[in-house]
């Protein structure tokens, strides 16, 4: 019997693994997987840490996930749009991987003038001496991951990238583990370990993924002509991505400026994203990004807007009842993850929520495909400055959940904004918020929360 149910298991893996829909839901477990990795590490080192060290490990991370991006200049995003356009692999990756790599020395040198600075005593980078040695190893690892993806999405190799992806995961649990053990009996380490568990998280499985790629890597192949290239249809998505991370963690930063760092913490925990929404969202729309770019240089636009109809629709039926679970059981969810010491981050976290309603896909797909990188880089700008007005506006009347609230209400208007610019506003309406499960669920998500509240 468990031998027919086997082959049955395996007939239907084989069916779909390669299909848009099974290879998204493959991107996301793989991309969930990595973001459970991180709550797991906040879940060991907030049982070890006292809250003011728990505050200063989740500054740490928001530092590396701004310097990411911003020393990136858009060119895994360059490359991941010349492999979906021209198809030549080896020629893009090799010119990526120099420059990622000229980059990364570039940032090494910088960190070690400036700690020697501090050695010295003319200036002060209080924690992060020595420690941030290592960033340039994250920036390195986190890069060549995601476009070893971007390789394999588009090779239709989700699964492959899935498999591998998640046995490296599972010897990173155990490092993790491990970490926990050696942070109990020599707290001071807990920064160093922080930065090495996430270069280990990005870089475990890069080997593995680049040798069964296909990509080769030749000196020869690199010339300024395709750096040119990558960068000019990059950057602009590169400070699109830079400002949106910067949005994304604005909220963090006003706080940890207008607050205490105690209030800082409870505010980072209310903040936990639940990863399945953003990388369901993620790897949905890096799925069908390939085929975007194919319609919209087609000139098949109204497929374009079919397929991206229809992906948001089946990412909502599989967000939305999450959403729903996650509302009501909101509370004894941040106790098991965290502590009671936290018992005000549950409504902060009750309300982060409903931006999960706009987590089913990447809204400027469209405009992306086209090459049109440099609206979406306009509508980061203008999602920056508006979240920062309404979050600061808000805050006054609604303290640190006002804040939370501008975020959200920043959302709504700039996705509704690009919606319009792609002609998709009026089928976003008709065919996916008059939807008639859509719009149940939304209704239902709505009615937890204000309960949520009122009772909180």
């Amino acid at each position: 019997m468990l031998a027919g149910l086997n082959r049955k298991l395996i007939t239907l893996v084989d069916k779909y693994k390669n299909t848009h829909y099974g290879s998204g839901i493959l991107l996301a477990i793989s991309q969930s997987s990595l973001a459970l990795v991180f709550i797991f590490i906040d879940y060991i080192y907030s049982k070890k840490l006292s809250v003011v060290e728990f505050g200063s490990w989740k500054q740490m991370y928001f530092i590396i996930q701004l310097v990411t991006p911003l020393l990136s200049f858009g060119f895994p995003e360059g490359f991941k749009f010349y492999i979906a356009k021209e198809n030549n692999k080896p020629l893009f990756f090799s010119n990526f991987l120099f420059t990622f790599l000229t980059i990364a020395c570039i940032e090494f040198l910088i960190i070690v003038c400036l700690n020697l600075f501090h050695f010295a005593g003319w200036i002060d980078i209080n924690i992060y001496f020595l420690v941030s040695l290592l960033f340039p190893l994250a920036f390195l690892s986190y890069g060549v991951n995601q476009t070893l993806k971007y390789t394999y999405i588009n090779n239709q190799r989700v699964f492959e990238f899935t498999k591998t992806t998640l046995i490296a995961l599972l010897v990173t649990i155990v490092f993790i583990v491990l970490s926990g053990w050696l942070v109990s009996s020599h707290k001071s380490y807990f920064m160093a370990l922080g930065v090495a568990l996430y270069i280990l998280t990005f870089g475990l499985p890069i080997y593995t993924l680049y040798i069964n790629s296909g990509l080769t890597v030749s000196r020869s192949l690199v010339d300024m002509s395709h750096i040119k290239k990558m960068f000019a249809i990059g950057f602009p998505l590169y400070c699109a991505s830079f400002i949106g991370v910067i949005n994304v963690n604005l909220n963090k930063a006003v706080v940890s400026f207008l607050e205490s760092k105690e209030t800082f913490a409870i505010f980072s925990v209310g903040a936990l994203e639940i990863p399945i929404f953003a990388m369901l969202s993620a790897s949905f729309s890096q799925n069908i990004y390939p085929q975007l770019v194919k319609h919209i240089h087609n000139n098949e636009k109204d497929k374009a807007k079919k397929l991206w109809i229809n992906t948001t629709k089946k990412v909502s039926y599989i967000t939305y009842p999450l959403l729903l679970v996650l509302m009501v059981l909101a509370k004894p969810l941040i106790y098991l993850i965290y502590t009671t010491d936290y018992q005000e981050s549950v409504i902060l976290f009750q309300t982060f929520l409903l931006i999960g309603l706009f987590r089913n896909n990447f809204y400027g797909s469209l405009i992306v495909a086209s090459g049109k990188t440099k609206y979406i880089t306009l509508y980061s700008a203008l999602a920056l400055v508006s979240n920062l007005l309404f979050s600061l506006s808000v805050y006054y009347f609604f303290g640190i959940r006002g804040i939370v609230y501008g975020n959200l209400l920043s959302t709504i208007v700039i996705n509704l904004l690009q919606l319009n610019h792609e002609n998709l506003l009026g089928d976003y309406v008709k065919k996916f918020l008059f939807d008639k499960k859509i719009f149940v669920m939304i209704v239902a998500i709505l009615a937890a929360y204000l309960y949520g509240m009122l009772s909180a």
